[in-house]
């Protein structure tokens, strides 16, 4: 017995602290494992859920199709209406749909040249619904430049404009949109022409 336990009159034991890593049963370690295992499961389902559903995509400042300055897109999301911004974007994105298309139809021209005619047809009727689409884009284009400058320039002026206009606008979008919705569609659906 040591000096120590003799005053106090005890048996001298090994000291152990119990310590969760140390516990022999394991069971401390297992509950620690448990609790980081679905905390980072509910943290990656919140990144997903995030990254899906509230993450907005970044405004496009250009579009692909047509030069218009960025300023002008800008000003269409945040002043005029965002319904027009979207149908914008959207319309940019079929008309390089349909210039890819175009440039597959030329490649399967070249290469199967005894069936021109077929390539020929479906070439002619996608350049009139991508030259009929691009000139309603312009139009638009055309119209919210001037809306721009008139709101840059007298801000009650061109906010009345926008109030007048902005649905107008979207609806000559949409209806142009609408109106190739068949070859839209075919394209679409065809892996290859799609991109």
């Amino acid at each position: 017995m040591t000096p120590m336990s003799l005053k106090t009159g005890m048996a001298s034991r090994p000291h152990h602290p119990i310590s969760p890593i140390n516990n022999t049963s394991g069971r401390t370690v297992g509950i620690l494992i448990a609790l980081v295992l679905v905390l980072a499961l509910a943290g990656g389902g919140g990144f997903l859920a995030y990254d899906k559903y509230f993450k907005k995509a970044p405004l496009r400042s250009k579009l692909a199709s047509m030069k218009v300055k960025g300023e002008l897109i800008r000003f269409t999301h945040d002043r005029v209406s965002t319904s027009l911004y979207r149908n914008m974007v959207l319309l940019d994105d079929i008309l390089v749909m349909m210039d890819t298309e175009l440039d597959r139809l030329k490649r399967i021209g070249k290469k199967f040249p005894n069936q021109g005619g077929i390539v020929a047809s479906q070439t002619e009727d996608l350049k009139a619904a991508r030259e009929r689409m691009a000139r309603v884009l312009t139009d638009v284009n055309v119209t919210l430049e001037k809306m721009y400058v008139t709101w840059l320039v007298n801000r009650s002026e061109g906010t009345g404009q926008i109030r007048s206009q902005k649905g107008t606008l979207t609806r000559q979008l949409a209806d142009a949109i609408r109106g190739e919705a068949s070859l839209i569609s075919r394209i679409r659906t065809n892996p290859e022409a799609a991109g």
